[in-house]
Formats: C-alpha cells, sequence, structure tokens
C-alpha cells in the first residue's frame, strides 16, 4: 500500500492507491524489475481490508509478505500463504515469541516454520526469501549480530530448505 490511513481506507483511497501502484508497476516492469506488495500490520488488519482492496482493483499485483507483520495484525501465516500462494514471488522471515516480541534469532521463538514450510511446498512457492532480525530501540543483545545471522541461516536452511 501506499500508507497508514490510521483507519480502515475509503473505495476512493483504494482506487487512487491502485492507481500510484499501478504506475510504479508499469515502471519497474519497463526495466524487467517485478513488483511485490509487502505488508506491515495496517495493510492486513481489519480481515486484509487494505490488501483486499488493492487486489480486487490490480488482481495481477504479486506479494512479498512479512510474515512476522502479519501475525502482529493477527493473520496466520500459513492460511495467508494458502489464499494467495499463486501470488507469492518474495517473503520476509522474522521470528517472534507467542507475546509478539521479536526474538534474536529464527528457530528461537514460537512462530510454526515447519507448517509455514508446508504450505510453501503445497502452493509450490518458487520465490525468494530474506531474514529480516529487528529489535526494539532498548535491546541488549546476546551475542554479536553475525553470529544471530549464522544461526537463522541454518534455521531456514533446516526448516524451509532455503
Amino acid at each position: 500500500s501506499v500508507g497508514d490511513a490510521g483507519r480502515k481506507k475509503t473505495d476512493e483511497e483504494l482506487d487512487y492507491q491502485a492507481e500510484v501502484l499501478r504506475k510504479i508497476m508499469a515502471i519497474a516492469a519497463s526495466h524487467q524489475v517485478v513488483v511485490n506488495l509487502h505488508n506491515h500490520t495496517y495493510e492486513v488488519r481489519d480481515e486484509l481490508h487494505d490488501l483486499r482492496g488493492t487486489l480486487a482493483r490490480i488482481p495481477e499485483a504479486k506479494l512479498g509478505p512479512d510474515l512476522d507483520w502479519l501475525v502482529q495484525a493477527g493473520v496466520d501465516p500459513v492460511r495467508f500463504i494458502r489464499e494467495f500462494g499463486d501470488r507469492l514471488v518474495f517473503l520476509h522471515l522474522r521470528d517472534q515469541k507467542a507475546d509478539k516480541t521479536w526474538v534474536e534469532a529464527m528457530g528461537e521463538g514460537d512462530m510454526d516454520y515447519a507448517a509455514v514450510s508446508k504450505a510453501l511446498k503445497d502452493v509450490n512457492f518458487a520465490g525468494h526469501a530474506v531474514v529480516e532480525l529487528a529489535h526494539p530501540r532498548d535491546f541488549k543483545p546476546t551475542r554479536p549480530l553475525r553470529d544471530s545471522l549464522k544461526i537463522s541461516r541454518q534455521f531456514v536452511r533446516d526448516t524451509l530448505g532455503y
């Protein structure tokens, strides 16, 4: 989307948003770049209001969901993958505890990445994924970031097969 309205967007706002996104997609396509819509919480809260409104207006749009933000917004990432699997071209991976606090590395949280892996295989996901570690401002690491990235890389390889 093109921004958080702080409430459900109106049809007119969704129309304008789609117009802007179509222009961006056309410019990107002229450079052989496939645009994918990345989510934060506001695009997928309220039963995916913003996302569904955008996809209704741009049915050819591809998705690059952030699985952590899906969970933060109360959306089941496995159901999301199953519903939108044919549109997925990219994934942002991050892990979190059940209370929605981020963890230091992939595999140290409570997200069910085994179920995510199965869903991705079931929809024949062939896109790319990136580990995106994030922490609150007051976060005190217990190890160097390099080590957290290595742990995350191994977890993704072991769990998702990447």
